[in-house]
C-alpha cells in the first residue's frame, strides 16, 4: 500500500504551472492574436535619481556617490544596502534598482525585495499576476507573482518549477531567465528562452496556471494552535515527532517550495487576527542535509504573504544553527555557529502580514572587538 505522507518531493503533477514545449510557429501564431492584450506592468515613473532624492525624502537615503545606502518603508522596516537607483514606479511605489551581483525591485511599502521590469515583466489581462524576477551573478531568476493588497508578492518559484521538469525532461541546461513573454489570458502564458544569443537558439513554452486546483489543497483550521512565547529549535534529532503533511495538503506549497522533500507542520501562532502564521519545517531534494523551519503568513483568502527563517538544522562539519524566540511583542531569530552565537534579528509582523526588522546585533563583531 502505497503512503500518502508527502515524504519523497513533488511531481510534474503536483506543481501550479503546466509547462509544455511548444514550436516556435506556434509561439508566434498565438503571439499575433495576442498583441492586443497589454502585458505592460510599468505605469508612471522616473528613472533620474535627482528626482528620486526630492520625491522619495525620508523614504531612502543617498550617499555623494548617489548610491541608495537605506531604505525606510512605510510599515517600520528598514533596509540597508548599497545600490544605483535604475527607476521609480509611482503607482506602486516601488524602486527598481541595481546591486554589484545583479539586480531587483523593491516595495518602499514593506521594504520586501520583488520583482523589477528589467527581466522582461509582463502581466496578465487582469494585472493580477505577472512573471518577472531578480538576478544574481549573471543569472536571471524568474518567478510569478500576484498583486495582492496593493503588493506585488511572488507565488510561484517558476526557474526551480522549469529546472525540476523541463530541463531534467530534455537532459538541457537549467533555465537563466526568459527574453521574451506574454499572457494569451488571464490562465495561460508564454515564454521564449533563448539558449545562444547570437545565433538566437531559442526555445518556446506554453505555460497554464492550474491554480484552482490548489485553492482549497489546505485546511489551516486543523492546524493547532501554539501560545505565546514560543521556543522554536526544530532540527534533525526532533522533527520527525511532528505533523507530516499529506499529499494532497503539500500542494498548497507547490509553488514557493517546488524541491520541498517533505514538509512538518510545528503549529500555528496568532500575530494578527487577519493573518494565520504557520510553523513549517522542510527538507529539500536537492540537499538532504539542511533542515529550514519558516514562519508563514497566510491572510483569510488563503494567500501566503510573507515568510520568515526561524529555524535551522545542517548535518556538517561546519556546523550552523538557528533557533527563534516567538514572543508577543517580537520574534527573535538567533543564528549560530559551531555553538556560538553569530547573530540576533528581531521582528514585527505589520497589519498586512508582512515581516519587518526592527533590531539586529552582530556578535562576530563583538566578539572580534572583546578578542582585542
Amino acid at each position: 500500500m502505497t503512503s500518502d505522507i508527502f515524504d519523497n518531493g513533488f511531481t510534474i503533477d503536483d506543481h501550479p504551472l503546466l509547462i509544455e514545449k511548444i514550436s516556435e510557429q506556434e509561439f508566434t501564431k498565438v503571439l499575433d492574436n495576442s498583441l492586443k492584450i497589454e502585458n505592460s506592468t510599468v505605469i508612471s515613473g522616473f528613472d533620474n535619481i535627482k528626482n528620486a532624492k526630492l520625491a522619495l525624502e525620508g523614504a531612502i537615503e543617498v550617499n555623494e556617490n548617489n548610491l541608495i545606502t537605506k531604505i525606510h518603508a512605510k510599515n517600520g522596516n528598514t533596509v540597508n544596502l548599497l545600490a544605483d537607483f535604475e527607476f521609480y514606479n509611482i503607482d506602486e511605489n516601488t524602486l527598481s534598482i541595481i546591486m554589484d551581483d545583479g539586480y531587483s525591485g523593491i516595495s518602499l511599502n514593506t521594504g520586501k525585495f520583488i520583482g523589477t521590469y528589467r527581466l522582461n515583466s509582463f502581466a496578465s489581462p487582469n494585472k493580477l499576476y505577472r512573471f518577472s524576477g531578480t538576478a544574481y551573478e549573471g543569472c536571471a531568476y524568474p518567478f510569478v507573482e500576484k498583486y495582492i493588497n496593493d503588493e506585488w508578492i511572488a507565488i510561484i518559484r517558476l526557474d526551480d518549477i522549469f529546472n525540476q521538469t523541463i530541463s531534467k525532461q530534455d537532459n538541457q541546461l537549467e533555465i537563466c531567465g526568459y527574453q521574451f513573454g506574454f499572457f494569451e489570458n488571464n490562465q495561460t502564458a508564454y515564454i521564449k528562452v533563448t539558449k545562444n544569443k547570437e545565433t538566437d537558439d531559442s526555445d518556446y513554452y506554453k505555460i497554464y496556471f492550474k491554480f484552482d486546483e490548489f485553492t482549497n489543497s489546505f485546511d489551516l483550521t486543523t492546524i493547532p494552535q501554539k501560545t505565546l512565547p514560543l521556543e522554536v529549535a526544530i532540527d534533525f534529532d526532533n522533527y520527525e515527532q511532528f505533523t507530516h503533511l499529506n499529499k494532497n495538503q503539500a500542494k498548497f506549497f507547490a509553488g514557493l517550495y517546488p524541491t520541498a522533500k517533505e514538509l512538518v507542520i510545528f503549529g500555528k501562532v496568532s500575530y494578527n487576527p487577519n493573518i494565520t502564521s504557520l510553523i513549517m519545517t522542510f527538507s529539500n531534494t536537492e540537499n538532504e542535509h539542511e533542515l529550514i523551519t519558516h514562519l508563514i503568513n497566510i491572510d483569510k483568502n488563503g494567500n501566503i504573504i510573507d515568510t520568515l527563517n526561524i529555524a535551522y538544522d545542517e548535518i556538517a562539519e561546519s556546523w550552523s544553527k538557528t533557533t527563534s524566540a516567538l514572543q508577543k511583542e517580537q520574534i527573535t531569530v538567533t543564528d549560530f555557529h559551531d555553538g556560538d552565537p553569530t547573530q540576533e534579528n528581531s521582528c514585527k509582523i505589520d497589519d498586512k502580514g508582512y515581516f519587518y526588522l526592527v533590531d539586529s546585533k552582530d556578535f562576530t563583531q563583538t566578539n572580534h572587538s572583546n578578542d582585542n
